[in-house]
């Protein structure tokens, strides 16, 4: 399956090529309210426009029967809990163009959960137009517990509209196949302010700053125990080091949290104030050895913001900034083109 292109319904590929718990990863950037316009990178193989492929396109947007097929391929697909929800928009919504697009848009989502493996991740891409209804459909096929975010990512510059705010972002929604999904940790540089701000303690080491290896509330676990003779539990916490220290220095991300503590000790970077004052540990997170901001729901490039972040020459969020309309390297004329950075980053994390 290696560098290996498939030109055809995603339907059809789907179920004649892709084997069951096969894949690893899925991003799909579904057009909605579309036209034969998206078919501009699209010809066919022998280099032509192809003309029955934009028939079919502009066709998938209305209520036919095409959709009210796709409707009862999910009816029949055994997975009742996301007919139920198309069957409940159907009553909702009437047979129109948003219900076919939804309808077409159900059976391909059960096919991707079939393909996705145990520990396999979905992003679909949206905008606000239908992401509410792809998120009930999505909780149907993959399971309400199995959403993990709602990514919000900004696509353009403004809007000017005197009516309303102006709208610039798109939504990805972000969902496991499984607990056993694996993700990893992204991590954005700070900015100055942020340096400046915390870290102005210094030792040999370097600058470093005071930070928590424990959380709020009680644990009944190894997390709620007595360690080096200190007890979370008296003091209403539980022992909870945090993921970025455990990437940063190196620490095996597996380990109880007893063993996480001594390795960190062993390190040298926890501080141990005197057993029996009421104090817990703490560790010193030194900048040199701090992976940056550890990356959140909401990516959005801020123009004009060069220079205000740590060791980085970058504007925050510039790797997932918005494609220019004039003189971008990247554009090649697709209308809903997307940068490469916002796949890199996704990548990255799953």
């Amino acid at each position: 399956m290696t560098n290996r292109l498939f030109y055809g319904d995603n339907l059809d590929v789907l179920r004649e090529h892709v084997a069951s718990e096969s894949v690893d990863l899925v991003y799909l950037d579904p057009p909605f309210n579309s036209n034969a316009n998206y078919n501009i990178l699209f010809k066919s193989p022998a280099g032509t426009q192809a003309d029955a492929q934009i028939e079919a396109f502009e066709d998938t947007w209305h209520w036919n029967d095409t959709a009210e097929d796709a409707f009862d391929q999910v009816a029949r697909s055994g997975n009742s809990k996301a007919f139920d929800l198309l069957n409940a928009m159907r009553s909702f919504l009437g047979e129109n163009d948003v219900m076919a697009y939804l309808s077409m848009m159900a059976i391909r989502l059960v096919e991707l959960h079939r393909v996705l493996k145990p520990t396999g991740s979905l992003y679909l891409h949206c905008d606000p137009t239908a992401s509410h209804y792809l998120k009930l459909l999505l909780d149907g096929v993959f399971g309400a517990d199995n959403w993990l975010n709602e990514v919000i990512w900004r696509r353009t510059g403004s809007h000017n509209n005197a009516k309303r705010f102006g709208p610039v972002h798109d939504v990805i929604h972000f969902y496991r196949k499984s607990a056993a999904y694996r993700h990893r940790p992204v991590f954005r540089p700070y900015t100055r302010g942020h340096v400046e701000s915390y870290f102005k303690k210094e030792d040999r080491r370097g600058y470093f700053w005071t930070n928590s290896i424990h959380g709020a509330g009680t644990r009944n676990g190894e997390s709620g125990k007595v360690w080096r003779g200190y007890d979370p539990t008296a003091a209403k916490r539980h022992w909870a080091v945090p993921s970025d220290l455990v990437t940063a220095l190196g620490v095996d991300p597996d380990l109880p949290q007893h063993a996480k503590l001594d390795a960190l000790a062993d390190l040298g970077v926890i501080d141990f104030p005197p057993v029996g004052s009421g104090a817990l540990p703490t560790y010193r997170q030194y900048l040199d050895r701090s992976p940056g901001l550890l990356l959140q729901d909401i990516w959005a490039y801020q123009p004009h913001t060069r220079g205000t972040l740590h060791g980085s020459q970058e504007g925050i969020d510039e790797d997932v900034r918005w494609l220019t309309a004039q003189g971008d390297e990247e554009r090649l004329g697709y209308p809903t083109q997307k940068p490469i950075g916002l796949l890199e980053r996704i990548i990255a994390a799953s």
